[in-house]
């Protein structure tokens, strides 16, 4: 059946009428979603020193969108799988902040013995904690320097150094902190013997390091299985594909094809949960 030209004018005039209609019914709803989304992600930067303002993270999230959606569709031709490429980078901003905080916590935290040898070197001279702080920060590494920077900062201001460390436990929360925090916090008040405390936290720190190291080389061929537990099924199928062309059509057009690989993915799945969990052991 061959359309007329008035035809082919009412078709595009109606498409134009529904791409109006959804662009002006959901561009409003997108553009709020990810103008909070850009500022939730500034805001998360922001608590780690990391200054970024929201209109730049929201430039860079879409340029990653328009990037990841072009190269999807000029290899694969296909509009759907480009519109779920772009929605990826925009989806995953978030796992790149909480990476980035968590990296930065972990320098934090071993960088913390440092802090606490130093400090208790500037105590044992004879300067109260406030000036030792002050005389500690200059010798401190960038991460922690920019964290007890904070605290100072809140101790000039007119708080008390407990409810300083106390803030600064509730912004970091983690055990090791809380193992500087809490003791320092109890002796402060009381006048006790700080330089003790600072090194005993020091060494404590120390050896727990000590052990999470000891724990990482005992479970490193377990962390090695599961590399190779995830990427032994695609690869081996790859290989398979190249060898016979129809062996991954037969396994997904068929029943009993489908069946073996939902059996196979359940068994991947748990042993990959099995090895997190005997990873997941804490010191």
């Amino acid at each position: 059946m061959v359309m007329t030209v008035v035809e082919y004018a009412l078709l595009a005039a109606g498409i134009s009428l529904l791409v109006w209609f959804f662009t002006r019914s959901f561009a409003p709803f997108l553009r709020s979603r990810l103008e909070a989304t850009a500022q939730k992600r500034a805001m998360d930067l922001r608590e780690e020193f990391f200054l970024l303002p929201p209109g730049k993270i929201l430039i860079a999230m879409l340029a990653a969108a328009l990037v990841c959606a072009s190269s999807v569709f000029a290899l694969a031709g296909n509009m759907a799988l480009a519109i779920v490429a772009g929605i990826g980078p925009i989806l995953s901003s978030g796992f790149a902040v909480r990476h980035y905080r968590m990296r930065r916590r972990r320098k934090v935290i071993s960088q913390l013995p440092g802090f606490l040898d130093s400090l208790s070197g500037q105590v044992k001279a004879g300067h109260s904690m406030q000036e030792a702080l002050s005389h500690t920060i200059p010798l401190l590494p960038l991460d922690i320097r920019m964290e007890i920077s904070w605290v100072f900062r809140l101790c000039r201001l007119g708080t008390p150094l407990s409810e300083a460390f106390l803030q600064w436990e509730e912004r970091m929360p983690c055990e090791e902190i809380s193992l500087v925090v809490r003791p320092l916090r109890v002796a402060l008040p009381s006048g006790s013997n700080l330089v003790e405390l600072l090194c005993r936290s020091r060494d404590i720190l120390r050896a727990r390091y000590r052990m999470q190291e000891k724990l990482r080389s005992m479970t490193a061929q377990a962390r090695l299985q599961a590399v190779v537990l995830t990427l032994l099924p695609p690869v081996f199928t790859a290989i398979l594909s190249k060898i016979d062309p129809e062996f991954l059509p037969r396994c997904t057009g068929t029943t009993q094809g489908r069946a073996i690989l939902a059996t196979a993915a359940f068994l991947q799945l748990l042993g990959w949960l099995t090895i997190r969990k005997i990873l997941s052991v804490k010191p």
